[in-house]
């Protein structure tokens, strides 16, 4: 009976990788930092190793040698009883199916958690034999986790005999709205180019600056095309309306969410964006896009704006209606803090992720 409690009790060693923490921005890395810095983990200890930085090809090269070599001895000393692989397109799917090669070499399970919000456009553009190569990839893996429905379905598609479950993404919530009805910047978050709309919301932010109050301010907060987009600022003559663009940490992003009137990020690609989940956690409106996951986080009207990507007349008459109605901002950003704490809390999260790493660790001790 006193060997049936420890065994019960003792924790699988999770073994995560994925981008460097300290020098990649980004959905993935945020989620990573998640997981790592919460207490919620109740069967499962995490610790992680870094596979990929962004730089020039040797540098990328000498960081995935050095993880490779770091998971081959973790694999060696039978340190990781499942590996859990972040995942995106390109680049970074090959290379998490050579370590799923090497761990299933160990007989160690290899779990994939997909974030690419390009992985279709990548699949799309492969040779016959490359597109068997990722359907083989994806079907041996023990487990393929996805971040929506939608995602999914994607998958499934392309590998009908894949083992895959979906996850949202998630984030920590307060129990009380921090929102202020009387905020005054538009900020979008993520990293700034064509894909994420910015350039949209710059020309949306043109059109409306002589009917928006001086008091509202912009902020592109992220990394990515930001010397692009200061040009444009400059082009619109939007140097008064738009106070900052560039990546933003530490306090300097807390005193831009604290007074955040609304999120913008009009994609036209994605998975599931933290940036929605973050600010909506806080109760700030979002105005997005109807693709991907975003719609099953931010339903149109109730909970926050849903437009067609690249309608940028919508996105001005979406912008101009929170601007303008201090009350609606107040019932969306309710319902917005809402969503989150009862659907996508980062608890709720890892008790799944935790008991999906468990069914495999399981199946493979059987």
């Amino acid at each position: 009976m006193k060997e049936k409690r420890k065994k019960k009790k003792k924790k699988i060693r999770v073994l995560m990788a994925g981008s460097d923490l300290n020098a990649v921005k980004g959905g993935m890395v945020s989620v990573s930092r998640n997981y790592l810095r919460t207490d919620y983990w109740k069967r499962a200890e995490v610790f992680y190793v870094a596979t990929h930085r962004e730089g020039p090809a040797p540098v990328k090269l000498m960081v995935f040698a050095s993880a490779l070599f770091r998971i081959l001895v973790s694999l060696l000393r039978r340190k990781a009883d499942v590996v859990l692989l972040n995942v995106s397109e390109r680049g970074s799917f090959y290379r998490k199916a050579l370590l799923m090669r090497l761990c299933h070499f160990f007989h160690v399970p290899v779990v994939f958690h997909h974030h690419g919000a390009e992985f279709n456009d990548f699949y799309g553009t492969l040779s016959a034999n490359k597109k068997k190569y990722v359907q083989k990839i994806l079907t041996r893996v023990d487990l393929n986790i996805v971040l929506s429905q939608s995602q999914e379905k994607d998958i499934l598609e392309k590998a009908p005999a894949a083992r895959v479950d979906y996850l949202y993404n998630a984030i920590d919530v307060r129990d009380e709205n921090p929102y202020s009805a009387d905020a005054c910047y538009i900020i979008t978050m993520g990293r700034l180019g064509e894909r994420k709309g910015t350039y949209d919301l710059l020309k949306a932010l043109k059109d409306l600056d002589s009917e928006l109050p001086d008091f509202v301010k912009a902020a592109f907060c992220g990394d990515g095309e930001t010397e692009e987009v200061k040009a444009l600022v400059k082009r619109y003559g939007l140097q008064k309306r738009v106070f900052h663009v560039g990546w933003i940490d530490g306090e300097k992003k807390e005193k831009c969410l604290a007074r955040a009137m609304m999120h913008v990020l009009p994609s036209y690609r994605e998975v599931l964006p933290m940036s929605i989940l973050e600010t909506m956690a806080r109760g700030i409106p979002n105005i997005s896009t109807r693709i991907a996951a975003v719609p099953e986080v931010i339903e149109d009207g109730v909970n926050g704006f849903l437009i067609t990507p690249g309608d940028i007349g919508m996105l001005e008459e979406r912008i101009r209606c929170l601007v303008s109605d201090q009350k609606l901002r107040s019932e969306l950003s309710e319902r917005a803090h809402q969503t989150i704490r009862e659907s996508f809390s980062l608890k709720q999260n890892v008790r799944k992720m935790e008991r999906l790493l468990l069914s495999v660790v399981d199946k493979y001790d059987k």
